[in-house]
């Protein structure tokens, strides 16, 4: 059994993936959104029997942590946490002594509450390559992003990038305005839309972002955070050519939720992917980008269901005509659902 829940991470993610035999049941946290979400998500973390055995920070972009931040700072949290993911400034650099750079949040938390931090990896960053020590229960765990280059490139700007994220005491977060309303006239071009050239990520954090192969029982998740397309195609190539081209996947969460910089053909030619999730209200950047959901209609492969867990942000692609020309389904939370959360088993 997986269960895969996507709550409401505002414009950020906060996943929770579940999975067992009936013999035991594991959890693993990746992100915690917006500081907004985690009020909202304590009902579902209460139910966890009081045990996270993964939470994974994907990277120090404030969309991803600052919920962390609320749920690590909450004396009354209904959950512990077997291990944490997290690549902090000494792991940039392969530092051997942690200490929080000029007072960082997230490691200050981690550190002062004396939390497993990378035990997976012997306390050293999460990369590609890296040998981790993952549970004996049939399960595996592959990392996809970060490299060792992507790493030390953030290092010589870490702690203004901290600052811009609230990670440093005395500095409120550089809180990006809300976007209006979202709103569509007119058809969808997508044919122009999937046809327009890449444009890869630049940004410094996001390049960092924890990227993760999950497989039980036969099935696989791609976790990608805001991982850079980039490395995640390197990544994948060598396992997709050992499977005669493509690599089968059952989820691919879409990178960055839904950026046209953070989602290629070259990426998409490499998997046959069965359902894509976009996790994002869409509240500050407006996404996912209409020209990365262009790009998975057209070469997303011929069935496949796309995942929403806003409805405004579905609206626009659940068209009978777009649905049969391009071979794919809408889900999102029902009218009468709390939006922002989508529950489904594989």
């Amino acid at each position: 059994m997986i269960r895969f829940t996507m709550m409401p991470g505002e414009d950020g993610d906060c996943l929770l993936l579940e999975y067992g035999d009936g013999t035991f049941l594991r959890r693993i946290l990746l992100d915690g959104g917006r500081s907004g979400t985690y009020p909202r998500i304590r009902p579902t973390l209460a139910g966890l029997d009081g045990l996270v055995d993964v939470l994974v920070v994907t990277h120090v972009d404030q969309d991803h942590l600052l919920g962390v931040l609320a749920l690590l700072n909450d004396p009354d949290r209904s959950v512990e946490f077997g291990d944490v993911w997290f690549n902090g400034f000494d792991h940039l650099l392969e530092f051997e002594g942690f200490g929080a750079q000029d007072g960082e949040k997230l490691t200050s938390a981690l550190v002062e509450q004396k939390l497993p931090w990378n035990d997976a990896f012997g306390g050293l960053s999460v990369e590609v390559g890296r040998e981790l020590v993952w549970f004996d229960d049939g399960s595996t765990v592959d990392v996809l992003s970060p490299d060792r280059g992507q790493l030390e490139s953030l290092a010589p700007d870490w702690v203004k990038e901290c600052a811009k994220h609230g990670l440093i005491p005395g500095r409120d977060p550089d809180e990006i305005p809300l976007v209006p309303g979202f709103e569509h006239f007119g058809g969808v071009n997508v044919e122009e839309l999937a046809a327009r050239p890449f444009r890869p990520d630049t940004s410094k954090t996001n390049l960092t972002s924890i990227g993760l192969l999950f497989e039980f029982e036969g099935k696989r998740i791609i976790l990608t955070g805001d991982a850079d397309d980039r490395r995640l195609v390197r990544s994948i190539r060598p396992r997709a050519e050992a499977e005669g081209g493509r690599l089968h996947v059952d989820v691919l969460k879409v990178a960055h939720h839904g950026s046209d910089h953070n989602l290629s053909k070259d990426l998409l030619d490499l998997i046959d992917c069965d359902r894509y999730l976009i996790s994002t209200s869409g509240a500050r950047h407006d996404h996912p980008n209409a020209i990365a959901v262009a790009r998975i209609l057209k070469h997303g492969g011929a069935k496949k269901e796309i995942v929403f867990n806003y409805r405004d942000r579905a609206a626009i692609w659940d068209v009978d005509s777009l649905k049969d020309r391009f071979g794919y389904t809408v889900t999102a939370p029902a009218p009468d659902a709390e939006d922002g959360f989508v529950s489904f088993e594989l």
